[in-house]
């Protein structure tokens, strides 16, 4: 087996996962990684940015947040006009509600609100597994689809930085504007609206982190296209 592990955060948790992993009998040239969020008690604006399977479609809420949530979590994904919410149950280890929305949204390119409840005091860290999309050594190209209106967008692989310059965002209309979510003050930030005269954000570049969802509000429906290499 062909793997390279990418350490994205500081947890150490999922260590004996990568490491069963990269054990397997089954040949592979994906990158395997992880990350680690740090959450609050309240909401999180987060995004799932390791694939389950290569494919980039079948990430599921148990495959991403396996049993790692507090009891009576909400994982909410936004419609456009929205949000649907499947709740966790940790003494059966069941996510309820409508989760067929909420799984869509957990693959790579978009994100959900995760509402940690008010216990525990001390918040969970939740660290997220999985392949990096796309062929080791080679430019990966990734187009992410967004409707007119308003939507919860997020890069297709684990990185940061400037969402344009170095996430690939390039907005297709005049004034479609980013806003990004504060969860330790629980509202958010200030909207950074795109100048196609300039090719410039009002306030500054949005620089999200990795794992880092966002609302996108576009004029004009059109691609997210990213293209990335893994190293």
């Amino acid at each position: 087996m062909r793997t390279k592990t990418i350490l994205l955060g500081a947890a150490i948790v999922a260590a004996g996962a990568l490491s069963s992993m990269a054990q397997s009998n089954v040949f592979s040239v994906n990158t395997v990684g992880y990350y680690t969020l740090n959450l609050t008690n309240g909401f999180n604006l987060i995004a799932n940015q390791m694939d389950l399977d290569g494919t980039g479609a079948n990430n599921s809420l148990p495959t991403v947040f396996g049993t790692n949530l507090p009891n009576l979590s909400k994982v909410l994904a936004f419609t456009g006009s929205s949000f649907i919410s499947s709740t966790y149950l940790s003494a059966t280890h069941v996510f309820t509600g409508t989760t067929n929305t909420v799984n869509t949204a957990l693959q790579p390119g978009y994100g959900v609100f995760v509402q940690i409840p008010p216990l525990p005091a001390v918040a969970p860290k939740l660290t997220i597994v999985g392949n990096v999309l796309g062929t080791n050594g080679v430019t990966n190209t990734f187009q992410t689809a967004y409707p007119v209106g308003l939507w919860i967008l997020a890069s297709k692989v684990p990185v940061s930085g400037g969402v344009s310059t170095n996430l690939g965002l390039i907005p297709a209309a005049n004034l479609d504007s980013v806003q990004q979510w504060n969860p330790a003050t629980q509202g958010y930030l200030a909207k950074h609206s795109w100048l196609s005269a300039s090719s410039s954000w009002t306030g500054g570049q949005p620089t999200p982190a990795v794992g880092e969802a966002f609302f996108f509000s576009a004029h004009v429906a059109s691609n997210w296209t990213q293209n990335f290499i893994i190293q």
